[in-house]
C-alpha cells in the first residue's frame, strides 16, 4: 500500500480550516472529512495515524487561525517573534491526532467490521467531539472553531442550541458528516444525499419551538447603542491621543442623542487606558458630557495594592449617575495578558506594560438601575464571550466588549464573533458586541444579527427592545444534556447491532 504524503493530510486541514468559517463552503467542509476519514480507514499502524491526524490538525490551524500571527506585527519590537507564532499550529494539530489515534485503534478489533454503517458513524463521531470537548477545556480551553460554529451566520440552523448548546449542535454536526463520510466510503450515494438533506431540515425544525415559546417581559422599553471608534492599535495606549480618543467616544455617544428616553451605550474593551477607580477627574470629566438620560458600560484598567505589590486587572465599568460599578475579566489571553513560564518567556508578551493582568473574581453578572427599571447583564470581556457560562438569576441581556484591532482585516474578528454570537440563542438574550474596530452587533435573542458595523468603519447602531425573561431549557441543564443525547444514542446503537447480530446467527 502507497503511504499518502503528509503534504496531502496538511492541504486537506487547510481546506477544512478555512471552509469551516464560511456557511456556504459547507459541501467543502464535508468532502474533507470524508476524505480525510476515508485515508485514516486505511491505516493499520498507530503511528502513521498519529501523524496523518497530527498534519490534518496543523493544516486546519494554519487555514482557520492564520490571523494569530497579527499580533506579532501591531508593534515592531515583536516582529522577531512573528515565525513563533507557527508553534500554535503544530501545537493545537495534536488534538486531530486523538480521533485519528481512535479510529485506528477502533478499526483494528475485529466486530468494527461487522457494524453497521450508522454506527461506525457514530464512533467516529464521538472520537472528533472527545477530542473537540479537550481543546474547549483543556489549559483553560479554547472553544474556537467548534464544528458546531459552521452554522453561526443562519441562526435559523442554530435554535437547537436552546436545548443542547454549541456542543450538541457540535455533536449532531460531526455526526451528520461522518454519516455522509462512511456512506460516500460504502457507495452508499443515496444514503448519502437523503443525510445531507435531512440534517439541515432537522436542525430548522427547532425554529417551530422557538417560535411557539412565549416570553415574559421584565420591564419596558429600553435604548440601547453601540459604538464602534475604530482606534488604531498603535494609537490606543499612546498618551499623545488620549484626548483625542476619549473626545471620540463622547462624539460617537451624543450624537442625535433624544435626552428624554434612557439610554445604555456601550464602549468597546479598554476604551479608556486610565485606571478608572483612581481617576475621579476622568469619570466626572465624562460625566459632565454625557447627558444625563445614558449609563455608560466602558472597558477600562483597574489596579489593587497590597503593600509594596499591586494587582491589574481588564474591567468593564458601569457608569451614570447612580450606578459605579465594575467587573473584573477572570479568562485572560496567554501572551496577551499574562506571559506563561513568565522567568522564562517574559519578551513574549505583546500587550504594553511589563505587568501580567490578575484574574477578577466577581460574578458575571452586573445590575443596572434606571429611573423606573432593573434587570440583570451578564458582562464578558474578549474572549470570554466564546465560553459558556451559567448564573445565578436570569440575565435579559449579554454584553461584550472586546478590541479585535489586534487581528487587523484577517478572519479572526469574523470567527470571535461566530463563536460568542451562541451565547444569545443558548440564554435566549439579546447580546450586544462592542468592538474597538468591528465587528460590532446588536443581535436578538434567536442569534441573529439585527444590526452591525462592518470592520475597520467608525460608527454607531442604536436599537430599542423589550428584554425578556425567557429561561432555555439549556440554561437549566447545562451540556449534562449532551452527555445523555450521546449515551442515549451509544445504547440505542449497541440494541441495534445486538438485533442485527440477532439475526445473522439464525
Amino acid at each position: 500500500m502507497i503511504k499518502t504524503p503528509l503534504w496531502i493530510f496538511i492541504t486537506l486541514g487547510i481546506f477544512l480550516g478555512v471552509s469551516q468559517s464560511f456557511f456556504f463552503l459547507t459541501p467543502i467542509v464535508i468532502i474533507t472529512y470524508f476524505l480525510f476519514i476515508k485515508k485514516i480507514l486505511l491505516k493499520d499502524n498507530l503511528k502513521d495515524s498519529f501523524f496523518a491526524g497530527w498534519s490534518f490538525g496543523i493544516g486546519f490551524y494554519i487555514g482557520s487561525m492564520h490571523w494569530i500571527i497579527s499580533p506579532f506585527l501591531i508593534y515592531e519590537k515583536h516582529l522577531f517573534l512573528s515565525p513563533v507564532s507557527i508553534l500554535f499550529p503544530l501545537l493545537m494539530g495534536l488534538f486531530f491526532s486523538i480521533p485519528s489515534v481512535l479510529i485506528t485503534i477502533l478499526k483494528n478489533f475485529v466486530f468494527f467490521h461487522k457494524l453497521s454503517l450508522i454506527s461506525k458513524a457514530f464512533m467516529i463521531a464521538t472520537f472528533f467531539f472527545i477530542s473537540e470537548i479537550i481543546k474547549s477545556q483543556i489549559f483553560g480551553g479554547l472553544p474556537l472553531n467548534l464544528t458546531g460554529h459552521l452554522w453561526a451566520f443562519n441562526h435559523e440552523f442554530i435554535q437547537v442550541s436552546k436545548f443542547i448548546g454549541v456542543m450538541g449542535l457540535s455533536f449532531f454536526t460531526l455526526l451528520w458528516i461522518s454519516s455522509i463520510s462512511i456512506f460516500l466510503i460504502e457507495k452508499k450515494f443515496s444514503h448519502s444525499l437523503l443525510t445531507f438533506i435531512f440534517f439541515p431540515l432537522f436542525l430548522l425544525s427547532f425554529n417551530f419551538f422557538s417560535n411557539f415559546q412565549k416570553s415574559k417581559a421584565v420591564n419596558n422599553q429600553i435604548s440601547f447603542r453601540v459604538i464602534q471608534p475604530n482606534i488604531p492599535q498603535i494609537e490606543k495606549w499612546n498618551k499623545l491621543y488620549f484626548e483625542k480618543n476619549i473626545n471620540k467616544l463622547l462624539e460617537l455617544t451624543n450624537k442625535e442623542n433624544l435626552e428624554e428616553k434612557d439610554k445604555i451605550v456601550v464602549w468597546p474593551e479598554v476604551a479608556l487606558t486610565y485606571f478608572l477607580t483612581e481617576e475621579s477627574d476622568v469619570i466626572e470629566y465624562i460625566k459632565k458630557n454625557i447627558p444625563k438620560n445614558i449609563t455608560l458600560i466602558t472597558g477600562g484598567l483597574r489596579r489593587e495594592f497590597n503593600n509594596k505589590n499591586f494587582k491589574i486587572y481588564n474591567s468593564l465599568y458601569l457608569i451614570n449617575n447612580e450606578n459605579f460599578d465594575f467587573y473584573d475579566k477572570k479568562k485572560l489571553v496567554p501572551f496577551g495578558e499574562f506571559v506563561p513560564l513568565r522567568g522564562i518567556l517574559k519578551s513574549f508578551k505583546l500587550a504594553p506594560g511589563t505587568s501580567d493582568f490578575s484574574e477578577g473574581d466577581k460574578v458575571n453578572q452586573m445590575r443596572i438601575k434606571l429611573e423606573n427599571k432593573e434587570f440583570f447583564f451578564e458582562p464578558s470581556i474578549c474572549y470570554e464571550a466564546i465560553f459558556q457560562t451559567f448564573s445565578k438569576n436570569k440575565s435579559s441581556v449579554f454584553v461584550n466588549i472586546t478590541n479585535d484591532a489586534w487581528f487587523g482585516k484577517t478572519i479572526g474578528p469574523r470567527q470571535h464573533l461566530a463563536s460568542q454570537i451562541f451565547r444569545s440563542v443558548e440564554k435566549s438574550v439579546f447580546f450586544l458586541r462592542s468592538a474597538n474596530s468591528g465587528i460590532s452587533v446588536i443581535v436578538n435573542n434567536k442569534g441573529k444579527i439585527l444590526k452591525k458595523i462592518s470592520l475597520n468603519s467608525v460608527g454607531y447602531i442604536e436599537m430599542k427592545t423589550q428584554l425578556s425573561s425567557e429561561e432555555t431549557f439549556f440554561e437549566r441543564h447545562g451540556n449534562i444534556t449532551v452527555f445523555f443525547t450521546i449515551i442515549f444514542l451509544g445504547l440505542l446503537f449497541y440494541l441495534i447491532e445486538f438485533i442485527i447480530s440477532l439475526k445473522r446467527y439464525r
